[in-house]
Formats: structure tokens, sequence, C-alpha cells
């Protein structure tokens, strides 16, 4: 029987303190979550001042401020965008380079064993031949 008492308050003991950790832990988790909903709310205030939202409480530093860092992501966006630009460029170039070999292969293969057509047609394919 003692040693049912006794098991008893040590499991009373250990749930007493398991519930103050996890009101702990709770605690610590409201106070995490209150932190980013002012975080949160933070933000989507800058994120409306950059969209030109609520600028009538800005003052003139702030208004600067705004300003350059719109232009230093106008920036961004225009250099990513020449980018973009000059990949998608280089391989256009390419694809021609491409094309225009096979063009010239297969056009050779005409020359040497061309179709059997009219002789008006076999001189056509000569004078590309040695235009080419």
């Amino acid at each position: 029987m003692q040693n049912t008492i006794e098991r008893y308050h040590t499991y009373r003991n250990d749930h007493e303190t398991s519930n103050q950790y996890s009101e702990m832990y709770i605690q610590q988790l409201k106070q995490e979550a209150s932190h980013m909903i002012a975080k949160i709310e933070l933000l989507e205030f800058h994120k409306r001042k950059l969209l030109g939202q609520e600028l009538s409480s800005c003052s003139l530093q702030e208004l600067q401020e705004i300003d350059s860092q719109l232009q230093r992501s106008l920036g961004e966006v225009r250099a990513r965008k020449a980018q973009m630009f000059k990949e998608q460029l280089e391989k256009l170039k390419a694809k021609e380079k491409q094309l225009l070999e096979e063009n010239v292969q297969l056009h050779q293969k005409n020359v040497i064993d061309p179709w059997r057509g009219s002789i008006d047609q076999q001189k056509k394919f000569r004078v590309i031949d040695l235009n080419l």
C-alpha cells in the first residue's frame, strides 16, 4: 500500500511539473505569435508605402528613402531583364547557326544526289551551291 501511495505522489509531482512546463511553453508561443503579428503588420505597412499608398504621413526624408529604394529595385529589375534578353539572344543565335549548318548539309546532300527534276531545276541547285 505504501508503494502505491509513493507512486501516486511521484506521478502527481511529475504531472504538476509537466503542466508548469506546458504552461510556460504555451506562454512562450503566445509571445512569439504576438511578436510575429507585429512584424507582419510592420512589413505590410512598408509594403503599402512602396506601393505608393499612405504616403501622406511620410516625412521628406522617408519619401527620399522610398525613392532611392525604388530606384535600386528598378535598376536590379532592368539588369535582370537585360541579362534575360542577352541569354535569349545567345540561344537564338546558336539555333540560327545550327539551322544554317543543317541547311548546308541538306543542300550538299541534294547537290551530290539531286532529286530527279527538270534540267532547269538541276541548274538552279548548282547555282545555289555556288552561291553558298
